[in-house]
C-alpha cells in the first residue's frame, strides 16, 4: 500500500478521524437488506412498507445533499459533521426500537446524517490533506466499502445469535467512537468558508460540474440496479439464486481494490481523461456482455462491471477535490453530484423493473444500462480535463 510518509505537516489523528467517518457512511444501511425478511416478519410490514424502507435513505441522500453546502458554510465543516454524526447515532438507536414508527423515523435520521457525511468528507480531505488527496481519498473509499461489506456479512449471524435490533444497532458503537474522536478535533480544526465565497460559484450552471454529476449519477444508477435486479436477471440465463448471490459477492469484491487504487493514480496525473475513458469503456463492454453473453461467460461481465464501478466511485470522489479551488466549491460540487446521483439510485431500480414488467423481457432494461455506460464514456469523460470549475466559469 502507498505510504503516508511521516512529516510534520501530516496530522495522523485527523487522518484517523476521516477513516472513522468513512466507516459510518455505508454500514448503517447495508445491514438492512440482510435483515429485511426478519424485520418484515417481526413487524408484519407490507410489501409497500418494505419497498419504502429500502429507498428512504437514498431519497434522504438526494434531498439533503442540496442543502449541506449552505449549512456547513455557516456552522463550519467539522462542526456540521459532528452534529450529523450525533443525528446518525440517534437514528441508529431509534431504528433499533421494535416499532414501525421507530423503524421509519430512525431510517430517515440515518439517511440525513449519512447525507451530510457523504458530501462533507471529500471537502474535509481537501481542506486538511490537499497535498495527499489521492492517497487519503483512496483510504477513505476503501474503509467505507469494507465496513459496508462487514455490516452485511455480520448481520445474519447477529440476528441468529441475538435479534435484529442488536444487528442493526451494533454499528452505533462505531458511530459513538467517531463522535468522541471528532470532538477532540473541534478546538484544533474548524474549517469555515469565507463569507464572500458563499454565492461566488454558481455550481449548477457549470458544464464541468454536470459532467462530474453524470459520472456520479451513472455509476450509482448501474450499481443499485445490479444490487436489486441481478439475481432476477440471471434466472433468465438459468443461474439460480444461490449462484447469483455468489456473483453479487464477486461484484463487490471486484469493486474494492479499485476504489483504493484509482484516487491515487488520478491524483498523480495531469488530467484524468484517459482514466475516465477506460472506466466508460469497461462499463460499456460489461453492460453489453451482461445482455449478450451466455451463462458460462457472464461472470466475466460481472467482474468487469465491478472494476468499472470501483474506478468510477474512486474517480468521482477524487474529482470533487481536483476540480475545485476552494473547500466551499468542493462541498457544493459534492452536494450537487450526490443529490442527482442518489436520485438516480432511488429511481433507477424502479424504472429498470417497470421496463421489464411492461415488455416481459430484460432487453430494454439492459439497453438503458448500455446507454448510460455510453454517456459515461462520451460525456462524463470530459470531467477529466485539467480545469477547475471556478476557471471554467470565468471563460
Amino acid at each position: 500500500m502507498p505510504s503516508l510518509q511521516r512529516t510534520n505537516s501530516f496530522n495522523w489523528f485527523l487522518f484517523l478521524t476521516v477513516l472513522c467517518i468513512a466507516a459510518n457512511l455505508r454500514a448503517p444501511i447495508t445491514s438492512v437488506g440482510v435483515a429485511l425478511p426478519t424485520i418484515k416478519d417481526a413487524l408484519q410490514l407490507s410489501i409497500n412498507e418494505v419497498s419504502l424502507l429500502t429507498i428512504l435513505p437514498l431519497i434522504a441522500f438526494a434531498v439533503v445533499s442540496l442543502y449541506v453546502a449552505k449549512i456547513s458554510s455557516y456552522v463550519g465543516l467539522e462542526k456540521t459533521l459532528f452534529f450529523a454524526l450525533i443525528l446518525l447515532l440517534i437514528g441508529i438507536i431509534i431504528r433499533s426500537l421494535t416499532t414501525i414508527p421507530a423503524l421509519f423515523i430512525g431510517t430517515i435520521l440515518i439517511g440525513i446524517g449519512i447525507a451530510f457525511g457523504n458530501v462533507l468528507a471529500p471537502s474535509m480531505i481537501k481542506a486538511h490533506f490537499a497535498s495527499r488527496v489521492g492517497v487519503v481519498t483512496g483510504y477513505y473509499t476503501v474503509v467505507m466499502n469494507i465496513f459496508g461489506g462487514l455490516s452485511s456479512y455480520l448481520t445474519a449471524p447477529l440476528i441468529a445469535r441475538h435479534s435484529y435490533p442488536v444487528a442493526l444497532g451494533i454499528i452505533g458503537i462505531v458511530t459513538a467512537g467517531t463522535i468522541i474522536i471528532l470532538a477532540l478535533q473541534l478546538r484544533k480544526h474548524s474549517t469555515k468558508m469565507r463569507v464572500a465565497d458563499k454565492t461566488a460559484v454558481p455550481i449548477w450552471k457549470s458544464p464541468l460540474a454536470w459532467q462530474i454529476t453524470l459520472l456520479m449519477g451513472g455509476q450509482s444508477f448501474i450499481f443499485y440496479v445490479l444490487i436489486n435486479w441481478l439475481p432476477e436477471m440471471l434466472l433468465q440465463k438459468g443461474i439460480d439464486t444461490s449462484q447469483s448471490g455468489f456473483y453479487l459477492l464477486v461484484l463487490q469484491i471486484a469493486i474494492l481494490p479499485f476504489t483504493f487504487i484509482m484516487p491515487i493514480i488520478a491524483a498523480k496525473r495531469k488530467n484524468q481523461v484517459g482514466l475516465l475513458l477506460l472506466t466508460g469503456t469497461l462499463f460499456t463492454l460489461s453492460t453489453v456482455g451482461l445482455a449478450l453473453l451466455p451463462a458460462s461467460l457472464i461472470l466475466f461481465a460481472i467482474i468487469t462491471l465491478g472494476i468499472a464501478s470501483g474506478c468510477a466511485f474512486g474517480l468521482v470522489n477524487t474529482l470533487f477535490t481536483l476540480r475545485t479551488e476552494s473547500t466551499l466549491t468542493a462541498t457544493k460540487l459534492s452536494g450537487m453530484a450526490q443529490a442527482v446521483g442518489y436520485l438516480f439510485a432511488a429511481i433507477g431500480p424502479l424504472f429498470f423493473g417497470l421496463l421489464h414488467e411492461w415488455t416481459g423481457t430484460w432487453t430494454l432494461s439492459l439497453a438503458m444500462l448500455i446507454v448510460i455506460s455510453v454517456l459515461i464514456l462520451t460525456v462524463a469523460s470530459g470531467a477529466g480535463r485539467n480545469l477547475t470549475i471556478e476557471a471554467s466559469l470565468k471563460k
